[in-house]
């Protein structure tokens, strides 16, 4: 399905769409810095205006009103972003990310219709509440743990240097903490361990899958304090939360075997064996497969034979056990390639 729609629709996708987001970013924090109230007078999803004409909407509500207390916060949300954004763009294609995203931005508008029937039913009236992309952009941790689940993060710099990145995010952490303390005590410590998940994510550098941890200690935290204040707001912030979710589960689900979790190299291996044996009548010196009649031979290299090697630079697990290898979804064939040469090669077409 999506396969063919990329096919019919793919010349239109927006290369870099991180890119735009962070702009758009970028200008719902100078908006709140301004005025405040400017977008919710005039560009949030308010429903009840939408149906009075004011359909612009639609659209506008994607410009966040990004918090003006804590700018290192700011700069730090945008960097995170833009890198997660841009290494699942590079693995999926402009188009699969493009439409992640933007379906995303589609249930986000379906959870505001949600809340808005929910409130209706229960208190009489119907509240528009003012969903901008942070629940969207915390799934992208949820994408790229499932696509990448075994790289590695850290903040330090190189040869043990402490890079720009950690001094603002030390400095973001600090702000954080100290405003959470300052509004309560309970504040404080949940602002506190959500910062601790972040820094045993970006300091201690355990495999991406784990960001699964992260995901929900925040989303945990947002609930705990919504509820706090009443089980209508807990409510509301549930609603929320489970339809930012609907865009990962359902590209997980569809492209699970495909594109989304990249299939084990060794799997994917033994299947082109199979299939390129109808082709070939020999088997090759690095193994291969051989069809005669029903039966297929396959033929394996020896054990002291690399499993990986990269398209580009030659280098194999034996070089550096260091390297992880990838095939890359936009070659045309079994082109395996290095990290450092997954994002930079030329595709074969």
């Amino acid at each position: 399905m999506i396969d063919k729609l990329e096919k019919k629709f793919g010349k239109y996708a927006i290369k870099m769409l991180m890119k735009y987001v962070i702009f758009l970013y970028a200008t719902g924090f100078i908006i709140n810095l301004i005025n405040p109230d400017l977008y919710y007078d005039w560009l949030m999803l308010d429903i009840d205006k939408l149906l009075s004409g004011q359909v612009w909407r639609l659209v506008t509500f994607i410009i966040q009103p990004v918090d003006t207390d804590n700018i290192f916060r700011v700069f730090l949300s945008m960097y995170v972003y833009f890198m997660f954004g841009i290494a699942l763009e590079g693995m999926w294609g402009s188009f699969r990310f493009n439409l992640y995203y933007f379906s995303g931005i589609f249930f986000n508008i379906l959870a505001v219709i949600a809340i808005y029937i929910f409130t209706y039913n229960v208190i009489g009236y119907g509240y528009s509440y003012p969903i901008d992309l942070s629940y969207l952009n915390l799934t992208l941790f949820l994408a790229f743990a499932a696509t990448f689940p075994e790289t590695r993060f850290g903040i330090m710099g190189g040869n043990g240097g402490i890079s720009m990145f950690t001094i603002i995010y030390m400095l973001a952490v600090a702000v954080d903490v100290a405003q959470g303390f300052n509004i309560d005590f309970k504040t404080g410590v949940l602002t506190l361990a959500t910062s601790l998940v972040w820094l045993v994510i970006f300091c201690l550098g355990p495999k991406a899958k784990f960001m699964l941890i992260a995901y929900v200690v925040l989303i945990a935290v947002d609930i705990i304090q919504a509820f706090g204040s009443g089980w209508i707001v807990g409510t509301i912030i549930l609603i929320a939360i489970g339809f930012s979710l609907l865009n990962f589960i359902i590209f997980f689900i569809s492209l699970k075997k495909k594109h989304f979790a990249p299939m084990n190299p060794l799997r994917k291996q033994f299947k082109d064996s199979i299939r390129n044996a109808e082709r070939r009548s020999e088997p090759g010196a690095d193994g291969g497969a051989v069809r005669h009649g029903k039966i297929v031979s396959i033929y394996r290299p020896s054990a002291n034979a690399p499993r990986h090697r990269c398209a580009v630079c030659g280098r194999t697990e034996l070089d550096d056990d260091s390297l992880e290898f990838r095939f890359c979804s936009k070659c045309n064939g079994s082109f395996e390639y290095c990290n450092d040469h997954l994002y930079t090669h030329e595709h074969k077409t």
